[in-house]
């Protein structure tokens, strides 16, 4: 297993940790963008505890075993379970070496059937599957209910053009439905998008593409997914503690309505951080509060922060 690797999509299913795909620079030969992505599928079982100086990542799915289902070579992309055993992955730049569509097509849509977490299968859908928008990178995608969220993301063609179309998706059916725009998050990517567990959908940070600059960490948006009428509400954190607004930094709800986050990077990817922050969504205004101890983490940027249970997992980057 390569020892470096960021731009991952990363998924949470039956207490245990499903990975695929990113950039990988073992020997450092690379430059951040310029470094090959792979289609790995990485699988850590949460069910027990386990030394985190070793930690037992199991690799059940790659192009180095031709007997394993093989998925889409990918980076900046996303995975997120709908279900027990059943993943959307959606987006992503396609690796150079295996480019073989356009990057403007509909066409980045796969499931993983993950019934088995050891053996997962690779499900490819053909283009413009359940009204697929066109394939993007650095987007969010949420679960809640059964739905997938999509907000925002860059057309991964190297233009730099952002989304404001945001959607989400219903295996039922199955489509991709627009989203409405009215008060919703403008062009996006590298934010965070994080469903709390009273089905609110919350929107902050990124790179906004029309501004040509990061936006604010004291602008909200918020979706209740409960509601059979979706709509987007913007909401004001305080502004007396509050993080330098960022892009592609970690994520995660905690069970007391707070996210926390950590590290990212400025509007030019020059500068990396390593600071780690809690917002309290219960309060109005939100409140942001630094937490010290996750500057020992370092600075790291495309990463991923999971919560189980009482722990929270950070990984790669």
């Amino acid at each position: 297993m390569n020892c470096c690797r960021w731009g991952q999509a990363v998924t949470l299913i039956d207490n245990a940790l499903l990975v695929h795909g990113g950039k990988t620079d073992e020997f450092n030969s690379y430059s951040y963008a310029s470094a090959p992505s792979n289609n790995d599928v990485l699988y850590l079982s949460l069910a027990s505890s386990f030394d985190t100086s070793s930690i037992p990542w199991q690799l059940v799915s790659s192009s180095t075993n031709a007997s394993t289902s093989q998925g889409p070579y990918l980076a900046w992309h996303t995975l997120s379970a709908f279900n027990d055993t059943e993943i959307l992955l959606f987006g992503g730049e396609l690796d150079p070496n295996s480019l073989t569509v356009l990057p403007a097509t509909a066409d980045s849509a796969f499931l993983l059937n993950a019934s088995n977490l050891t053996d997962p299968l690779w499900i490819t859908e053909p283009t413009s599957w359940a009204n697929e928008p066109i394939r993007r990178m650095r987007h969010t995608t949420s679960s809640a209910g059964g739905m997938v969220y999509l907000v925002g993301g860059e057309k991964a063609d190297g233009s730099n053009e952002a989304f404001s179309d945001h959607y989400v998706f219903d295996i039922n059916i199955p489509s991709f439905t627009l989203l409405p725009s009215l008060n919703g998050p403008p062009d996006l990517s590298g934010h965070a998008a994080i469903v709390l567990a009273n089905g609110s959908l919350i929107v902050f940070g990124g790179y906004c593409g029309s501004q040509t600059a990061l936006l604010p960490l004291t602008t909200i948006w918020m979706m209740d997914t409960t509601q059979p009428t979706l709509q987007w509400s913007v909401l004001s954190a305080s502004n007396t503690n509050v993080p330098s607004p960022r892009q592609a930094f970690a994520a995660t709800p905690l069970s007391n309505g707070t996210i926390l986050i950590h590290g990212g990077t400025d509007a030019v990817f020059q500068n990396v951080y390593s600071d780690g922050w809690m917002l309290d969504t219960t309060q109005n205004p939100m409140v942001w509060s630094e937490v010290a101890a996750l500057s020992q983490l370092g600075t790291r940027l495309d990463h991923f922060a999971v919560t189980s249970g009482s722990q929270i997992i950070f990984g790669f980057g």
